[in-house]
């Protein structure tokens, strides 16, 4: 398969790679549509990211895709469903997700390689952050579920109350959702 494969600070490279094989509790995916986050910017431009990869390695985290192989144990899912693989998953074990702080969580699993005909996706993301798309809603708008998801939680934390006034600084993709959102 093609695939984007990031080697250090703005050294990315269309390749062929080997296609994924999925493990019993992983599925694999063929990606519709893949959209580039601010994160995949700023890890281009520095060559990596300290906790989410390390090159080379395949690039690429937000993605919308149907499902094209399972592993024999994961339960749920079946072949043609369409899903959006969120880019990360608590181990739900430690400190903080015994505390529902899931994002301070030091054992995150990493989505990456959305970047590329196929994906596989992680046991641990399998389990708690795969989500299933609706017939309605297309893949390009359901790759945004990752961005979306941040710009709800940063609301919900933000304390706003009907009626306050608010700045949103940026007219980016996240600010114009916060702008939505508020």
């Amino acid at each position: 398969m093609l695939g984007a494969v990031l080697y250090g600070q703005e050294d990315l490279r269309l390749e062929s790679v080997a296609d994924p094989i999925a493990d019993s509790q992983e599925i694999i995916i063929q990606v519709g549509v893949a959209t580039t986050c601010g994160t995949d910017l700023k890890v281009w431009r520095r060559g990596g990211h300290a906790r989410m990869l390390r090159p080379p390695t395949l690039f690429g985290h937000e993605a919308a895709g149907r499902i094209v192989a399972i592993g024999k144990d994961v339960q749920g899912w079946q072949i043609g469903d369409r899903v959006v693989a969120n880019n990360s998953a608590p181990c739900m074990k430690c400190f903080f997700c015994q505390r529902q702080e899931f994002s301070l969580c030091p054992n995150l699993t990493w989505n990456n390689g959305t970047f590329a005909e196929y994906l596989k996706i992680p046991a641990q993301i399998v389990k708690h952050n795969l989500l299933a798309i609706p017939d309605h809603l297309p893949d390009a708008l359901a790759s945004m579920t990752e961005p979306l998801a941040c710009v709800l939680h940063g609301v919900s934390r933000s304390n706003i109350k009907q009626g306050d006034r608010v700045v949103v600084i940026g007219d980016g993709a996240i600010g114009l959702m916060f702008v939505a959102a508020i």
